[in-house]
C-alpha cells in the first residue's frame, strides 16, 4: 500500500482509516486530491480565508492545505477520524470539524470533493447558495463524475460555472456564489411509505436508498426472529433505522421492553433514525441510542443480546469487503455468550465464508432469489 504521497514539494503519511484493514492496492488520496491542491497553492488569486473543505475522504486535502487553517464539513464519521489521524501522523494541527447537518461557516473560498450521490451534492449546494457573503467554489472529481447533470445542478445554485482540463482523469468545476440567485428550499429530509408496517421514513440527502425502502433491509426487517424481553439490540449500520424500526414494532405488538441501539458512520443517517423513532415510536425513545461511530467501536464486549445488520459492500466510490468483516469480527466480540447475529446479503457475496471462519458456522434464516438472511451464534471458549 502506498502511505507516501508526494505534492508539489511536501511528502506525507497518509493511511485510510482504520489502518492495516484495506486491500494493499487503495491509498488514502487520489488523482482529484492532487488536482485541487495543484490548483489552490499555484493559484495566487485564490482567497484561502477561512476556507472550507467538504467531503474530505481520509484527511488529504485536510492535511496538505493544513497551513491555512481550513474547516472541514464531513458526514462521516470514519473520515473524521481518519482526518485526525493524518494530522497526527503528520505532526499537524487538526482542522475544525463539523458534520453535514450543522450550518456552514461563511468562507471566502469553498472546496467540495464532488460524491456519486446527487441528492446530497444538491443539499451542499444548497447549504452553500444559503451563506450570506459570496465566494467562489472549486470542486473537484473523478472526470466520470462531472457530468451533465452534475454541471445543471451547480448552475441551479450557483453562477459562472466553468470546467478545467482534465488531468489524470480528474477534473475541477469552477463557481461563484453572490446571493443574486432565487434557489429553492431544502426537500430533506424525505419520506417514504412503508405501508405494511404503516409507517413513514424519513431520511436525510447522504442516506442510502433514501427514495425508497430498501429491498434488502426489507427482507431482514420482515423476518426477523422472535425478540424477548429487555433484549439489548444493535441496528448495525442502521441507515435511517429500517431494520431497528421493525424491532420496535413487534416490541410494541407484542408489548414487551426491548433496547435498540442505532449504529452507523454517517451523521445523516443516525438523526434520520433518530427522527423516525422520536416521531413514530415516542414512547419507547427513552430505550433508544442514537450513535456515529465505526461498526461496534465503542461497545462494551459479550453485552450485546442480538445484532441486525444489513452490511455495506463500499466505501466511497470503492467496493470493498473490509467493513463487512470488521462488523462480523467485532460481532464476535461484542456479543453474549449465546447472542446472536442476523446478516442480510446479496446472494452474490461470499459472507458465509467469513461467518463461519469467525463464528464456526451459521445456518440460513431465510432466502429468496436475490437476498439471503444467515444466522450465527456466539459460542464462548469458557475461561
Amino acid at each position: 500500500m502506498n502511505v507516501q504521497w508526494q505534492i508539489i514539494d511536501k511528502q506525507y503519511d497518509l493511511f485510510r482509516f482504520p489502518k492495516g484493514q484495506h486491500d494493499k492496492s487503495l491509498q488514502a488520496w487520489d488523482s482529484a486530491d492532487e488536482l485541487v491542491v495543484e490548483h489552490l497553492l499555484a493559484n495566487d488569486e485564490v482567497s484561502t480565508d477561512g476556507l472550507l473543505i467538504l467531503n474530505d475522504n481520509f484527511g488529504a486535502l485536510a492535511v496538505a492545505l493544513n497551513h491555512l487553517s481550513p474547516t472541514v464539513v464531513t458526514d462521516s464519521y470514519v473520515s473524521q477520524q481518519a482526518i485526525l489521524q493524518n494530522c497526527e501522523a503528520n505532526e499537524l494541527t487538526a482542522p475544525k470539524l463539523l458534520d453535514s447537518l450543522e450550518k456552514l461557516p461563511e468562507s471566502k473560498t469553498v472546496i467540495l470533493r464532488l460524491t456519486k450521490n446527487m441528492g446530497f451534492l444538491e443539499y451542499q449546494l444548497g447549504q452553500i447558495s444559503q451563506l450570506a457573503e459570496p465566494c467562489q467554489i472549486i470542486a473537484t472529481g473523478k472526470t466520470t463524475l462531472v457530468t451533465k447533470g452534475v454541471l445543471a445542478l451547480f448552475e441551479k445554485y450557483l453562477k459562472n460555472v466553468t470546467t478545467s482540463l482534465a488531468k489524470k482523469k480528474s477534473r475541477l468545476i469552477f463557481a461563484e456564489h453572490d446571493n443574486s440567485m432565487q434557489v429553492p428550499e431544502s426537500k430533506y429530509p424525505v419520506t417514504v411509505a412503508w405501508p405494511e408496517k404503516a409507517l413513514d421514513v424519513k431520511s436525510h440527502a447522504n442516506v442510502y436508498s433514501k427514495e425508497q425502502i430498501d429491498i434488502g433491509g426489507r427482507f431482514l426487517a420482515e423476518n426477523l426472529p422472535e425478540l424477548t424481553r429487555n433484549q439489548i439490540i444493535v441496528d448495525l449500520g442502521c441507515g435511517n433505522g429500517l431494520i431497528g424500526l421493525s424491532a420496535l414494532h413487534q416490541a410494541k405488538e407484542r408489548n414487551i421492553d426491548i433496547n435498540v441501539k442505532f449504529l452507523d458512520e454517517s451523521f445523516m443517517a443516525v438523526d434520520s433514525a433518530r427522527l423516525n423513532v422520536a416521531e413514530q415510536f415516542e414512547t419507547q425513545l427513552e430505550q433508544c441510542e442514537f450513535t456515529a461511530t465505526d461498526c461496534l467501536t465503542g461497545e462494551e464486549p459479550q453485552s450485546l443480546d442480538l445484532i441486525l445488520c444489513n452490511p455495506p459492500f463500499h466505501q466511497h466510490n470503492t467496493i470493498t469487503e473490509h467493513i463487512a468483516l470488521q462488523m462480523f469480527t467485532q460481532a464476535r466480540e461484542m456479543l453474549k455468550n449465546g447472542g446472536k447475529i442476523f446478516v442480510v446479503a446479496n446472494n452474490h457475496l461470499h459472507y458465509s465464508y467469513h461467518l463461519k471462519n469467525i463464528f464456526g458456522g451459521f445456518k440460513v434464516h431465510r432466502k429468496n432469489t436475490k437476498f439471503t438472511i444467515y444466522k450465527c451464534t456466539n459460542h464462548l471458549e469458557p475461561k
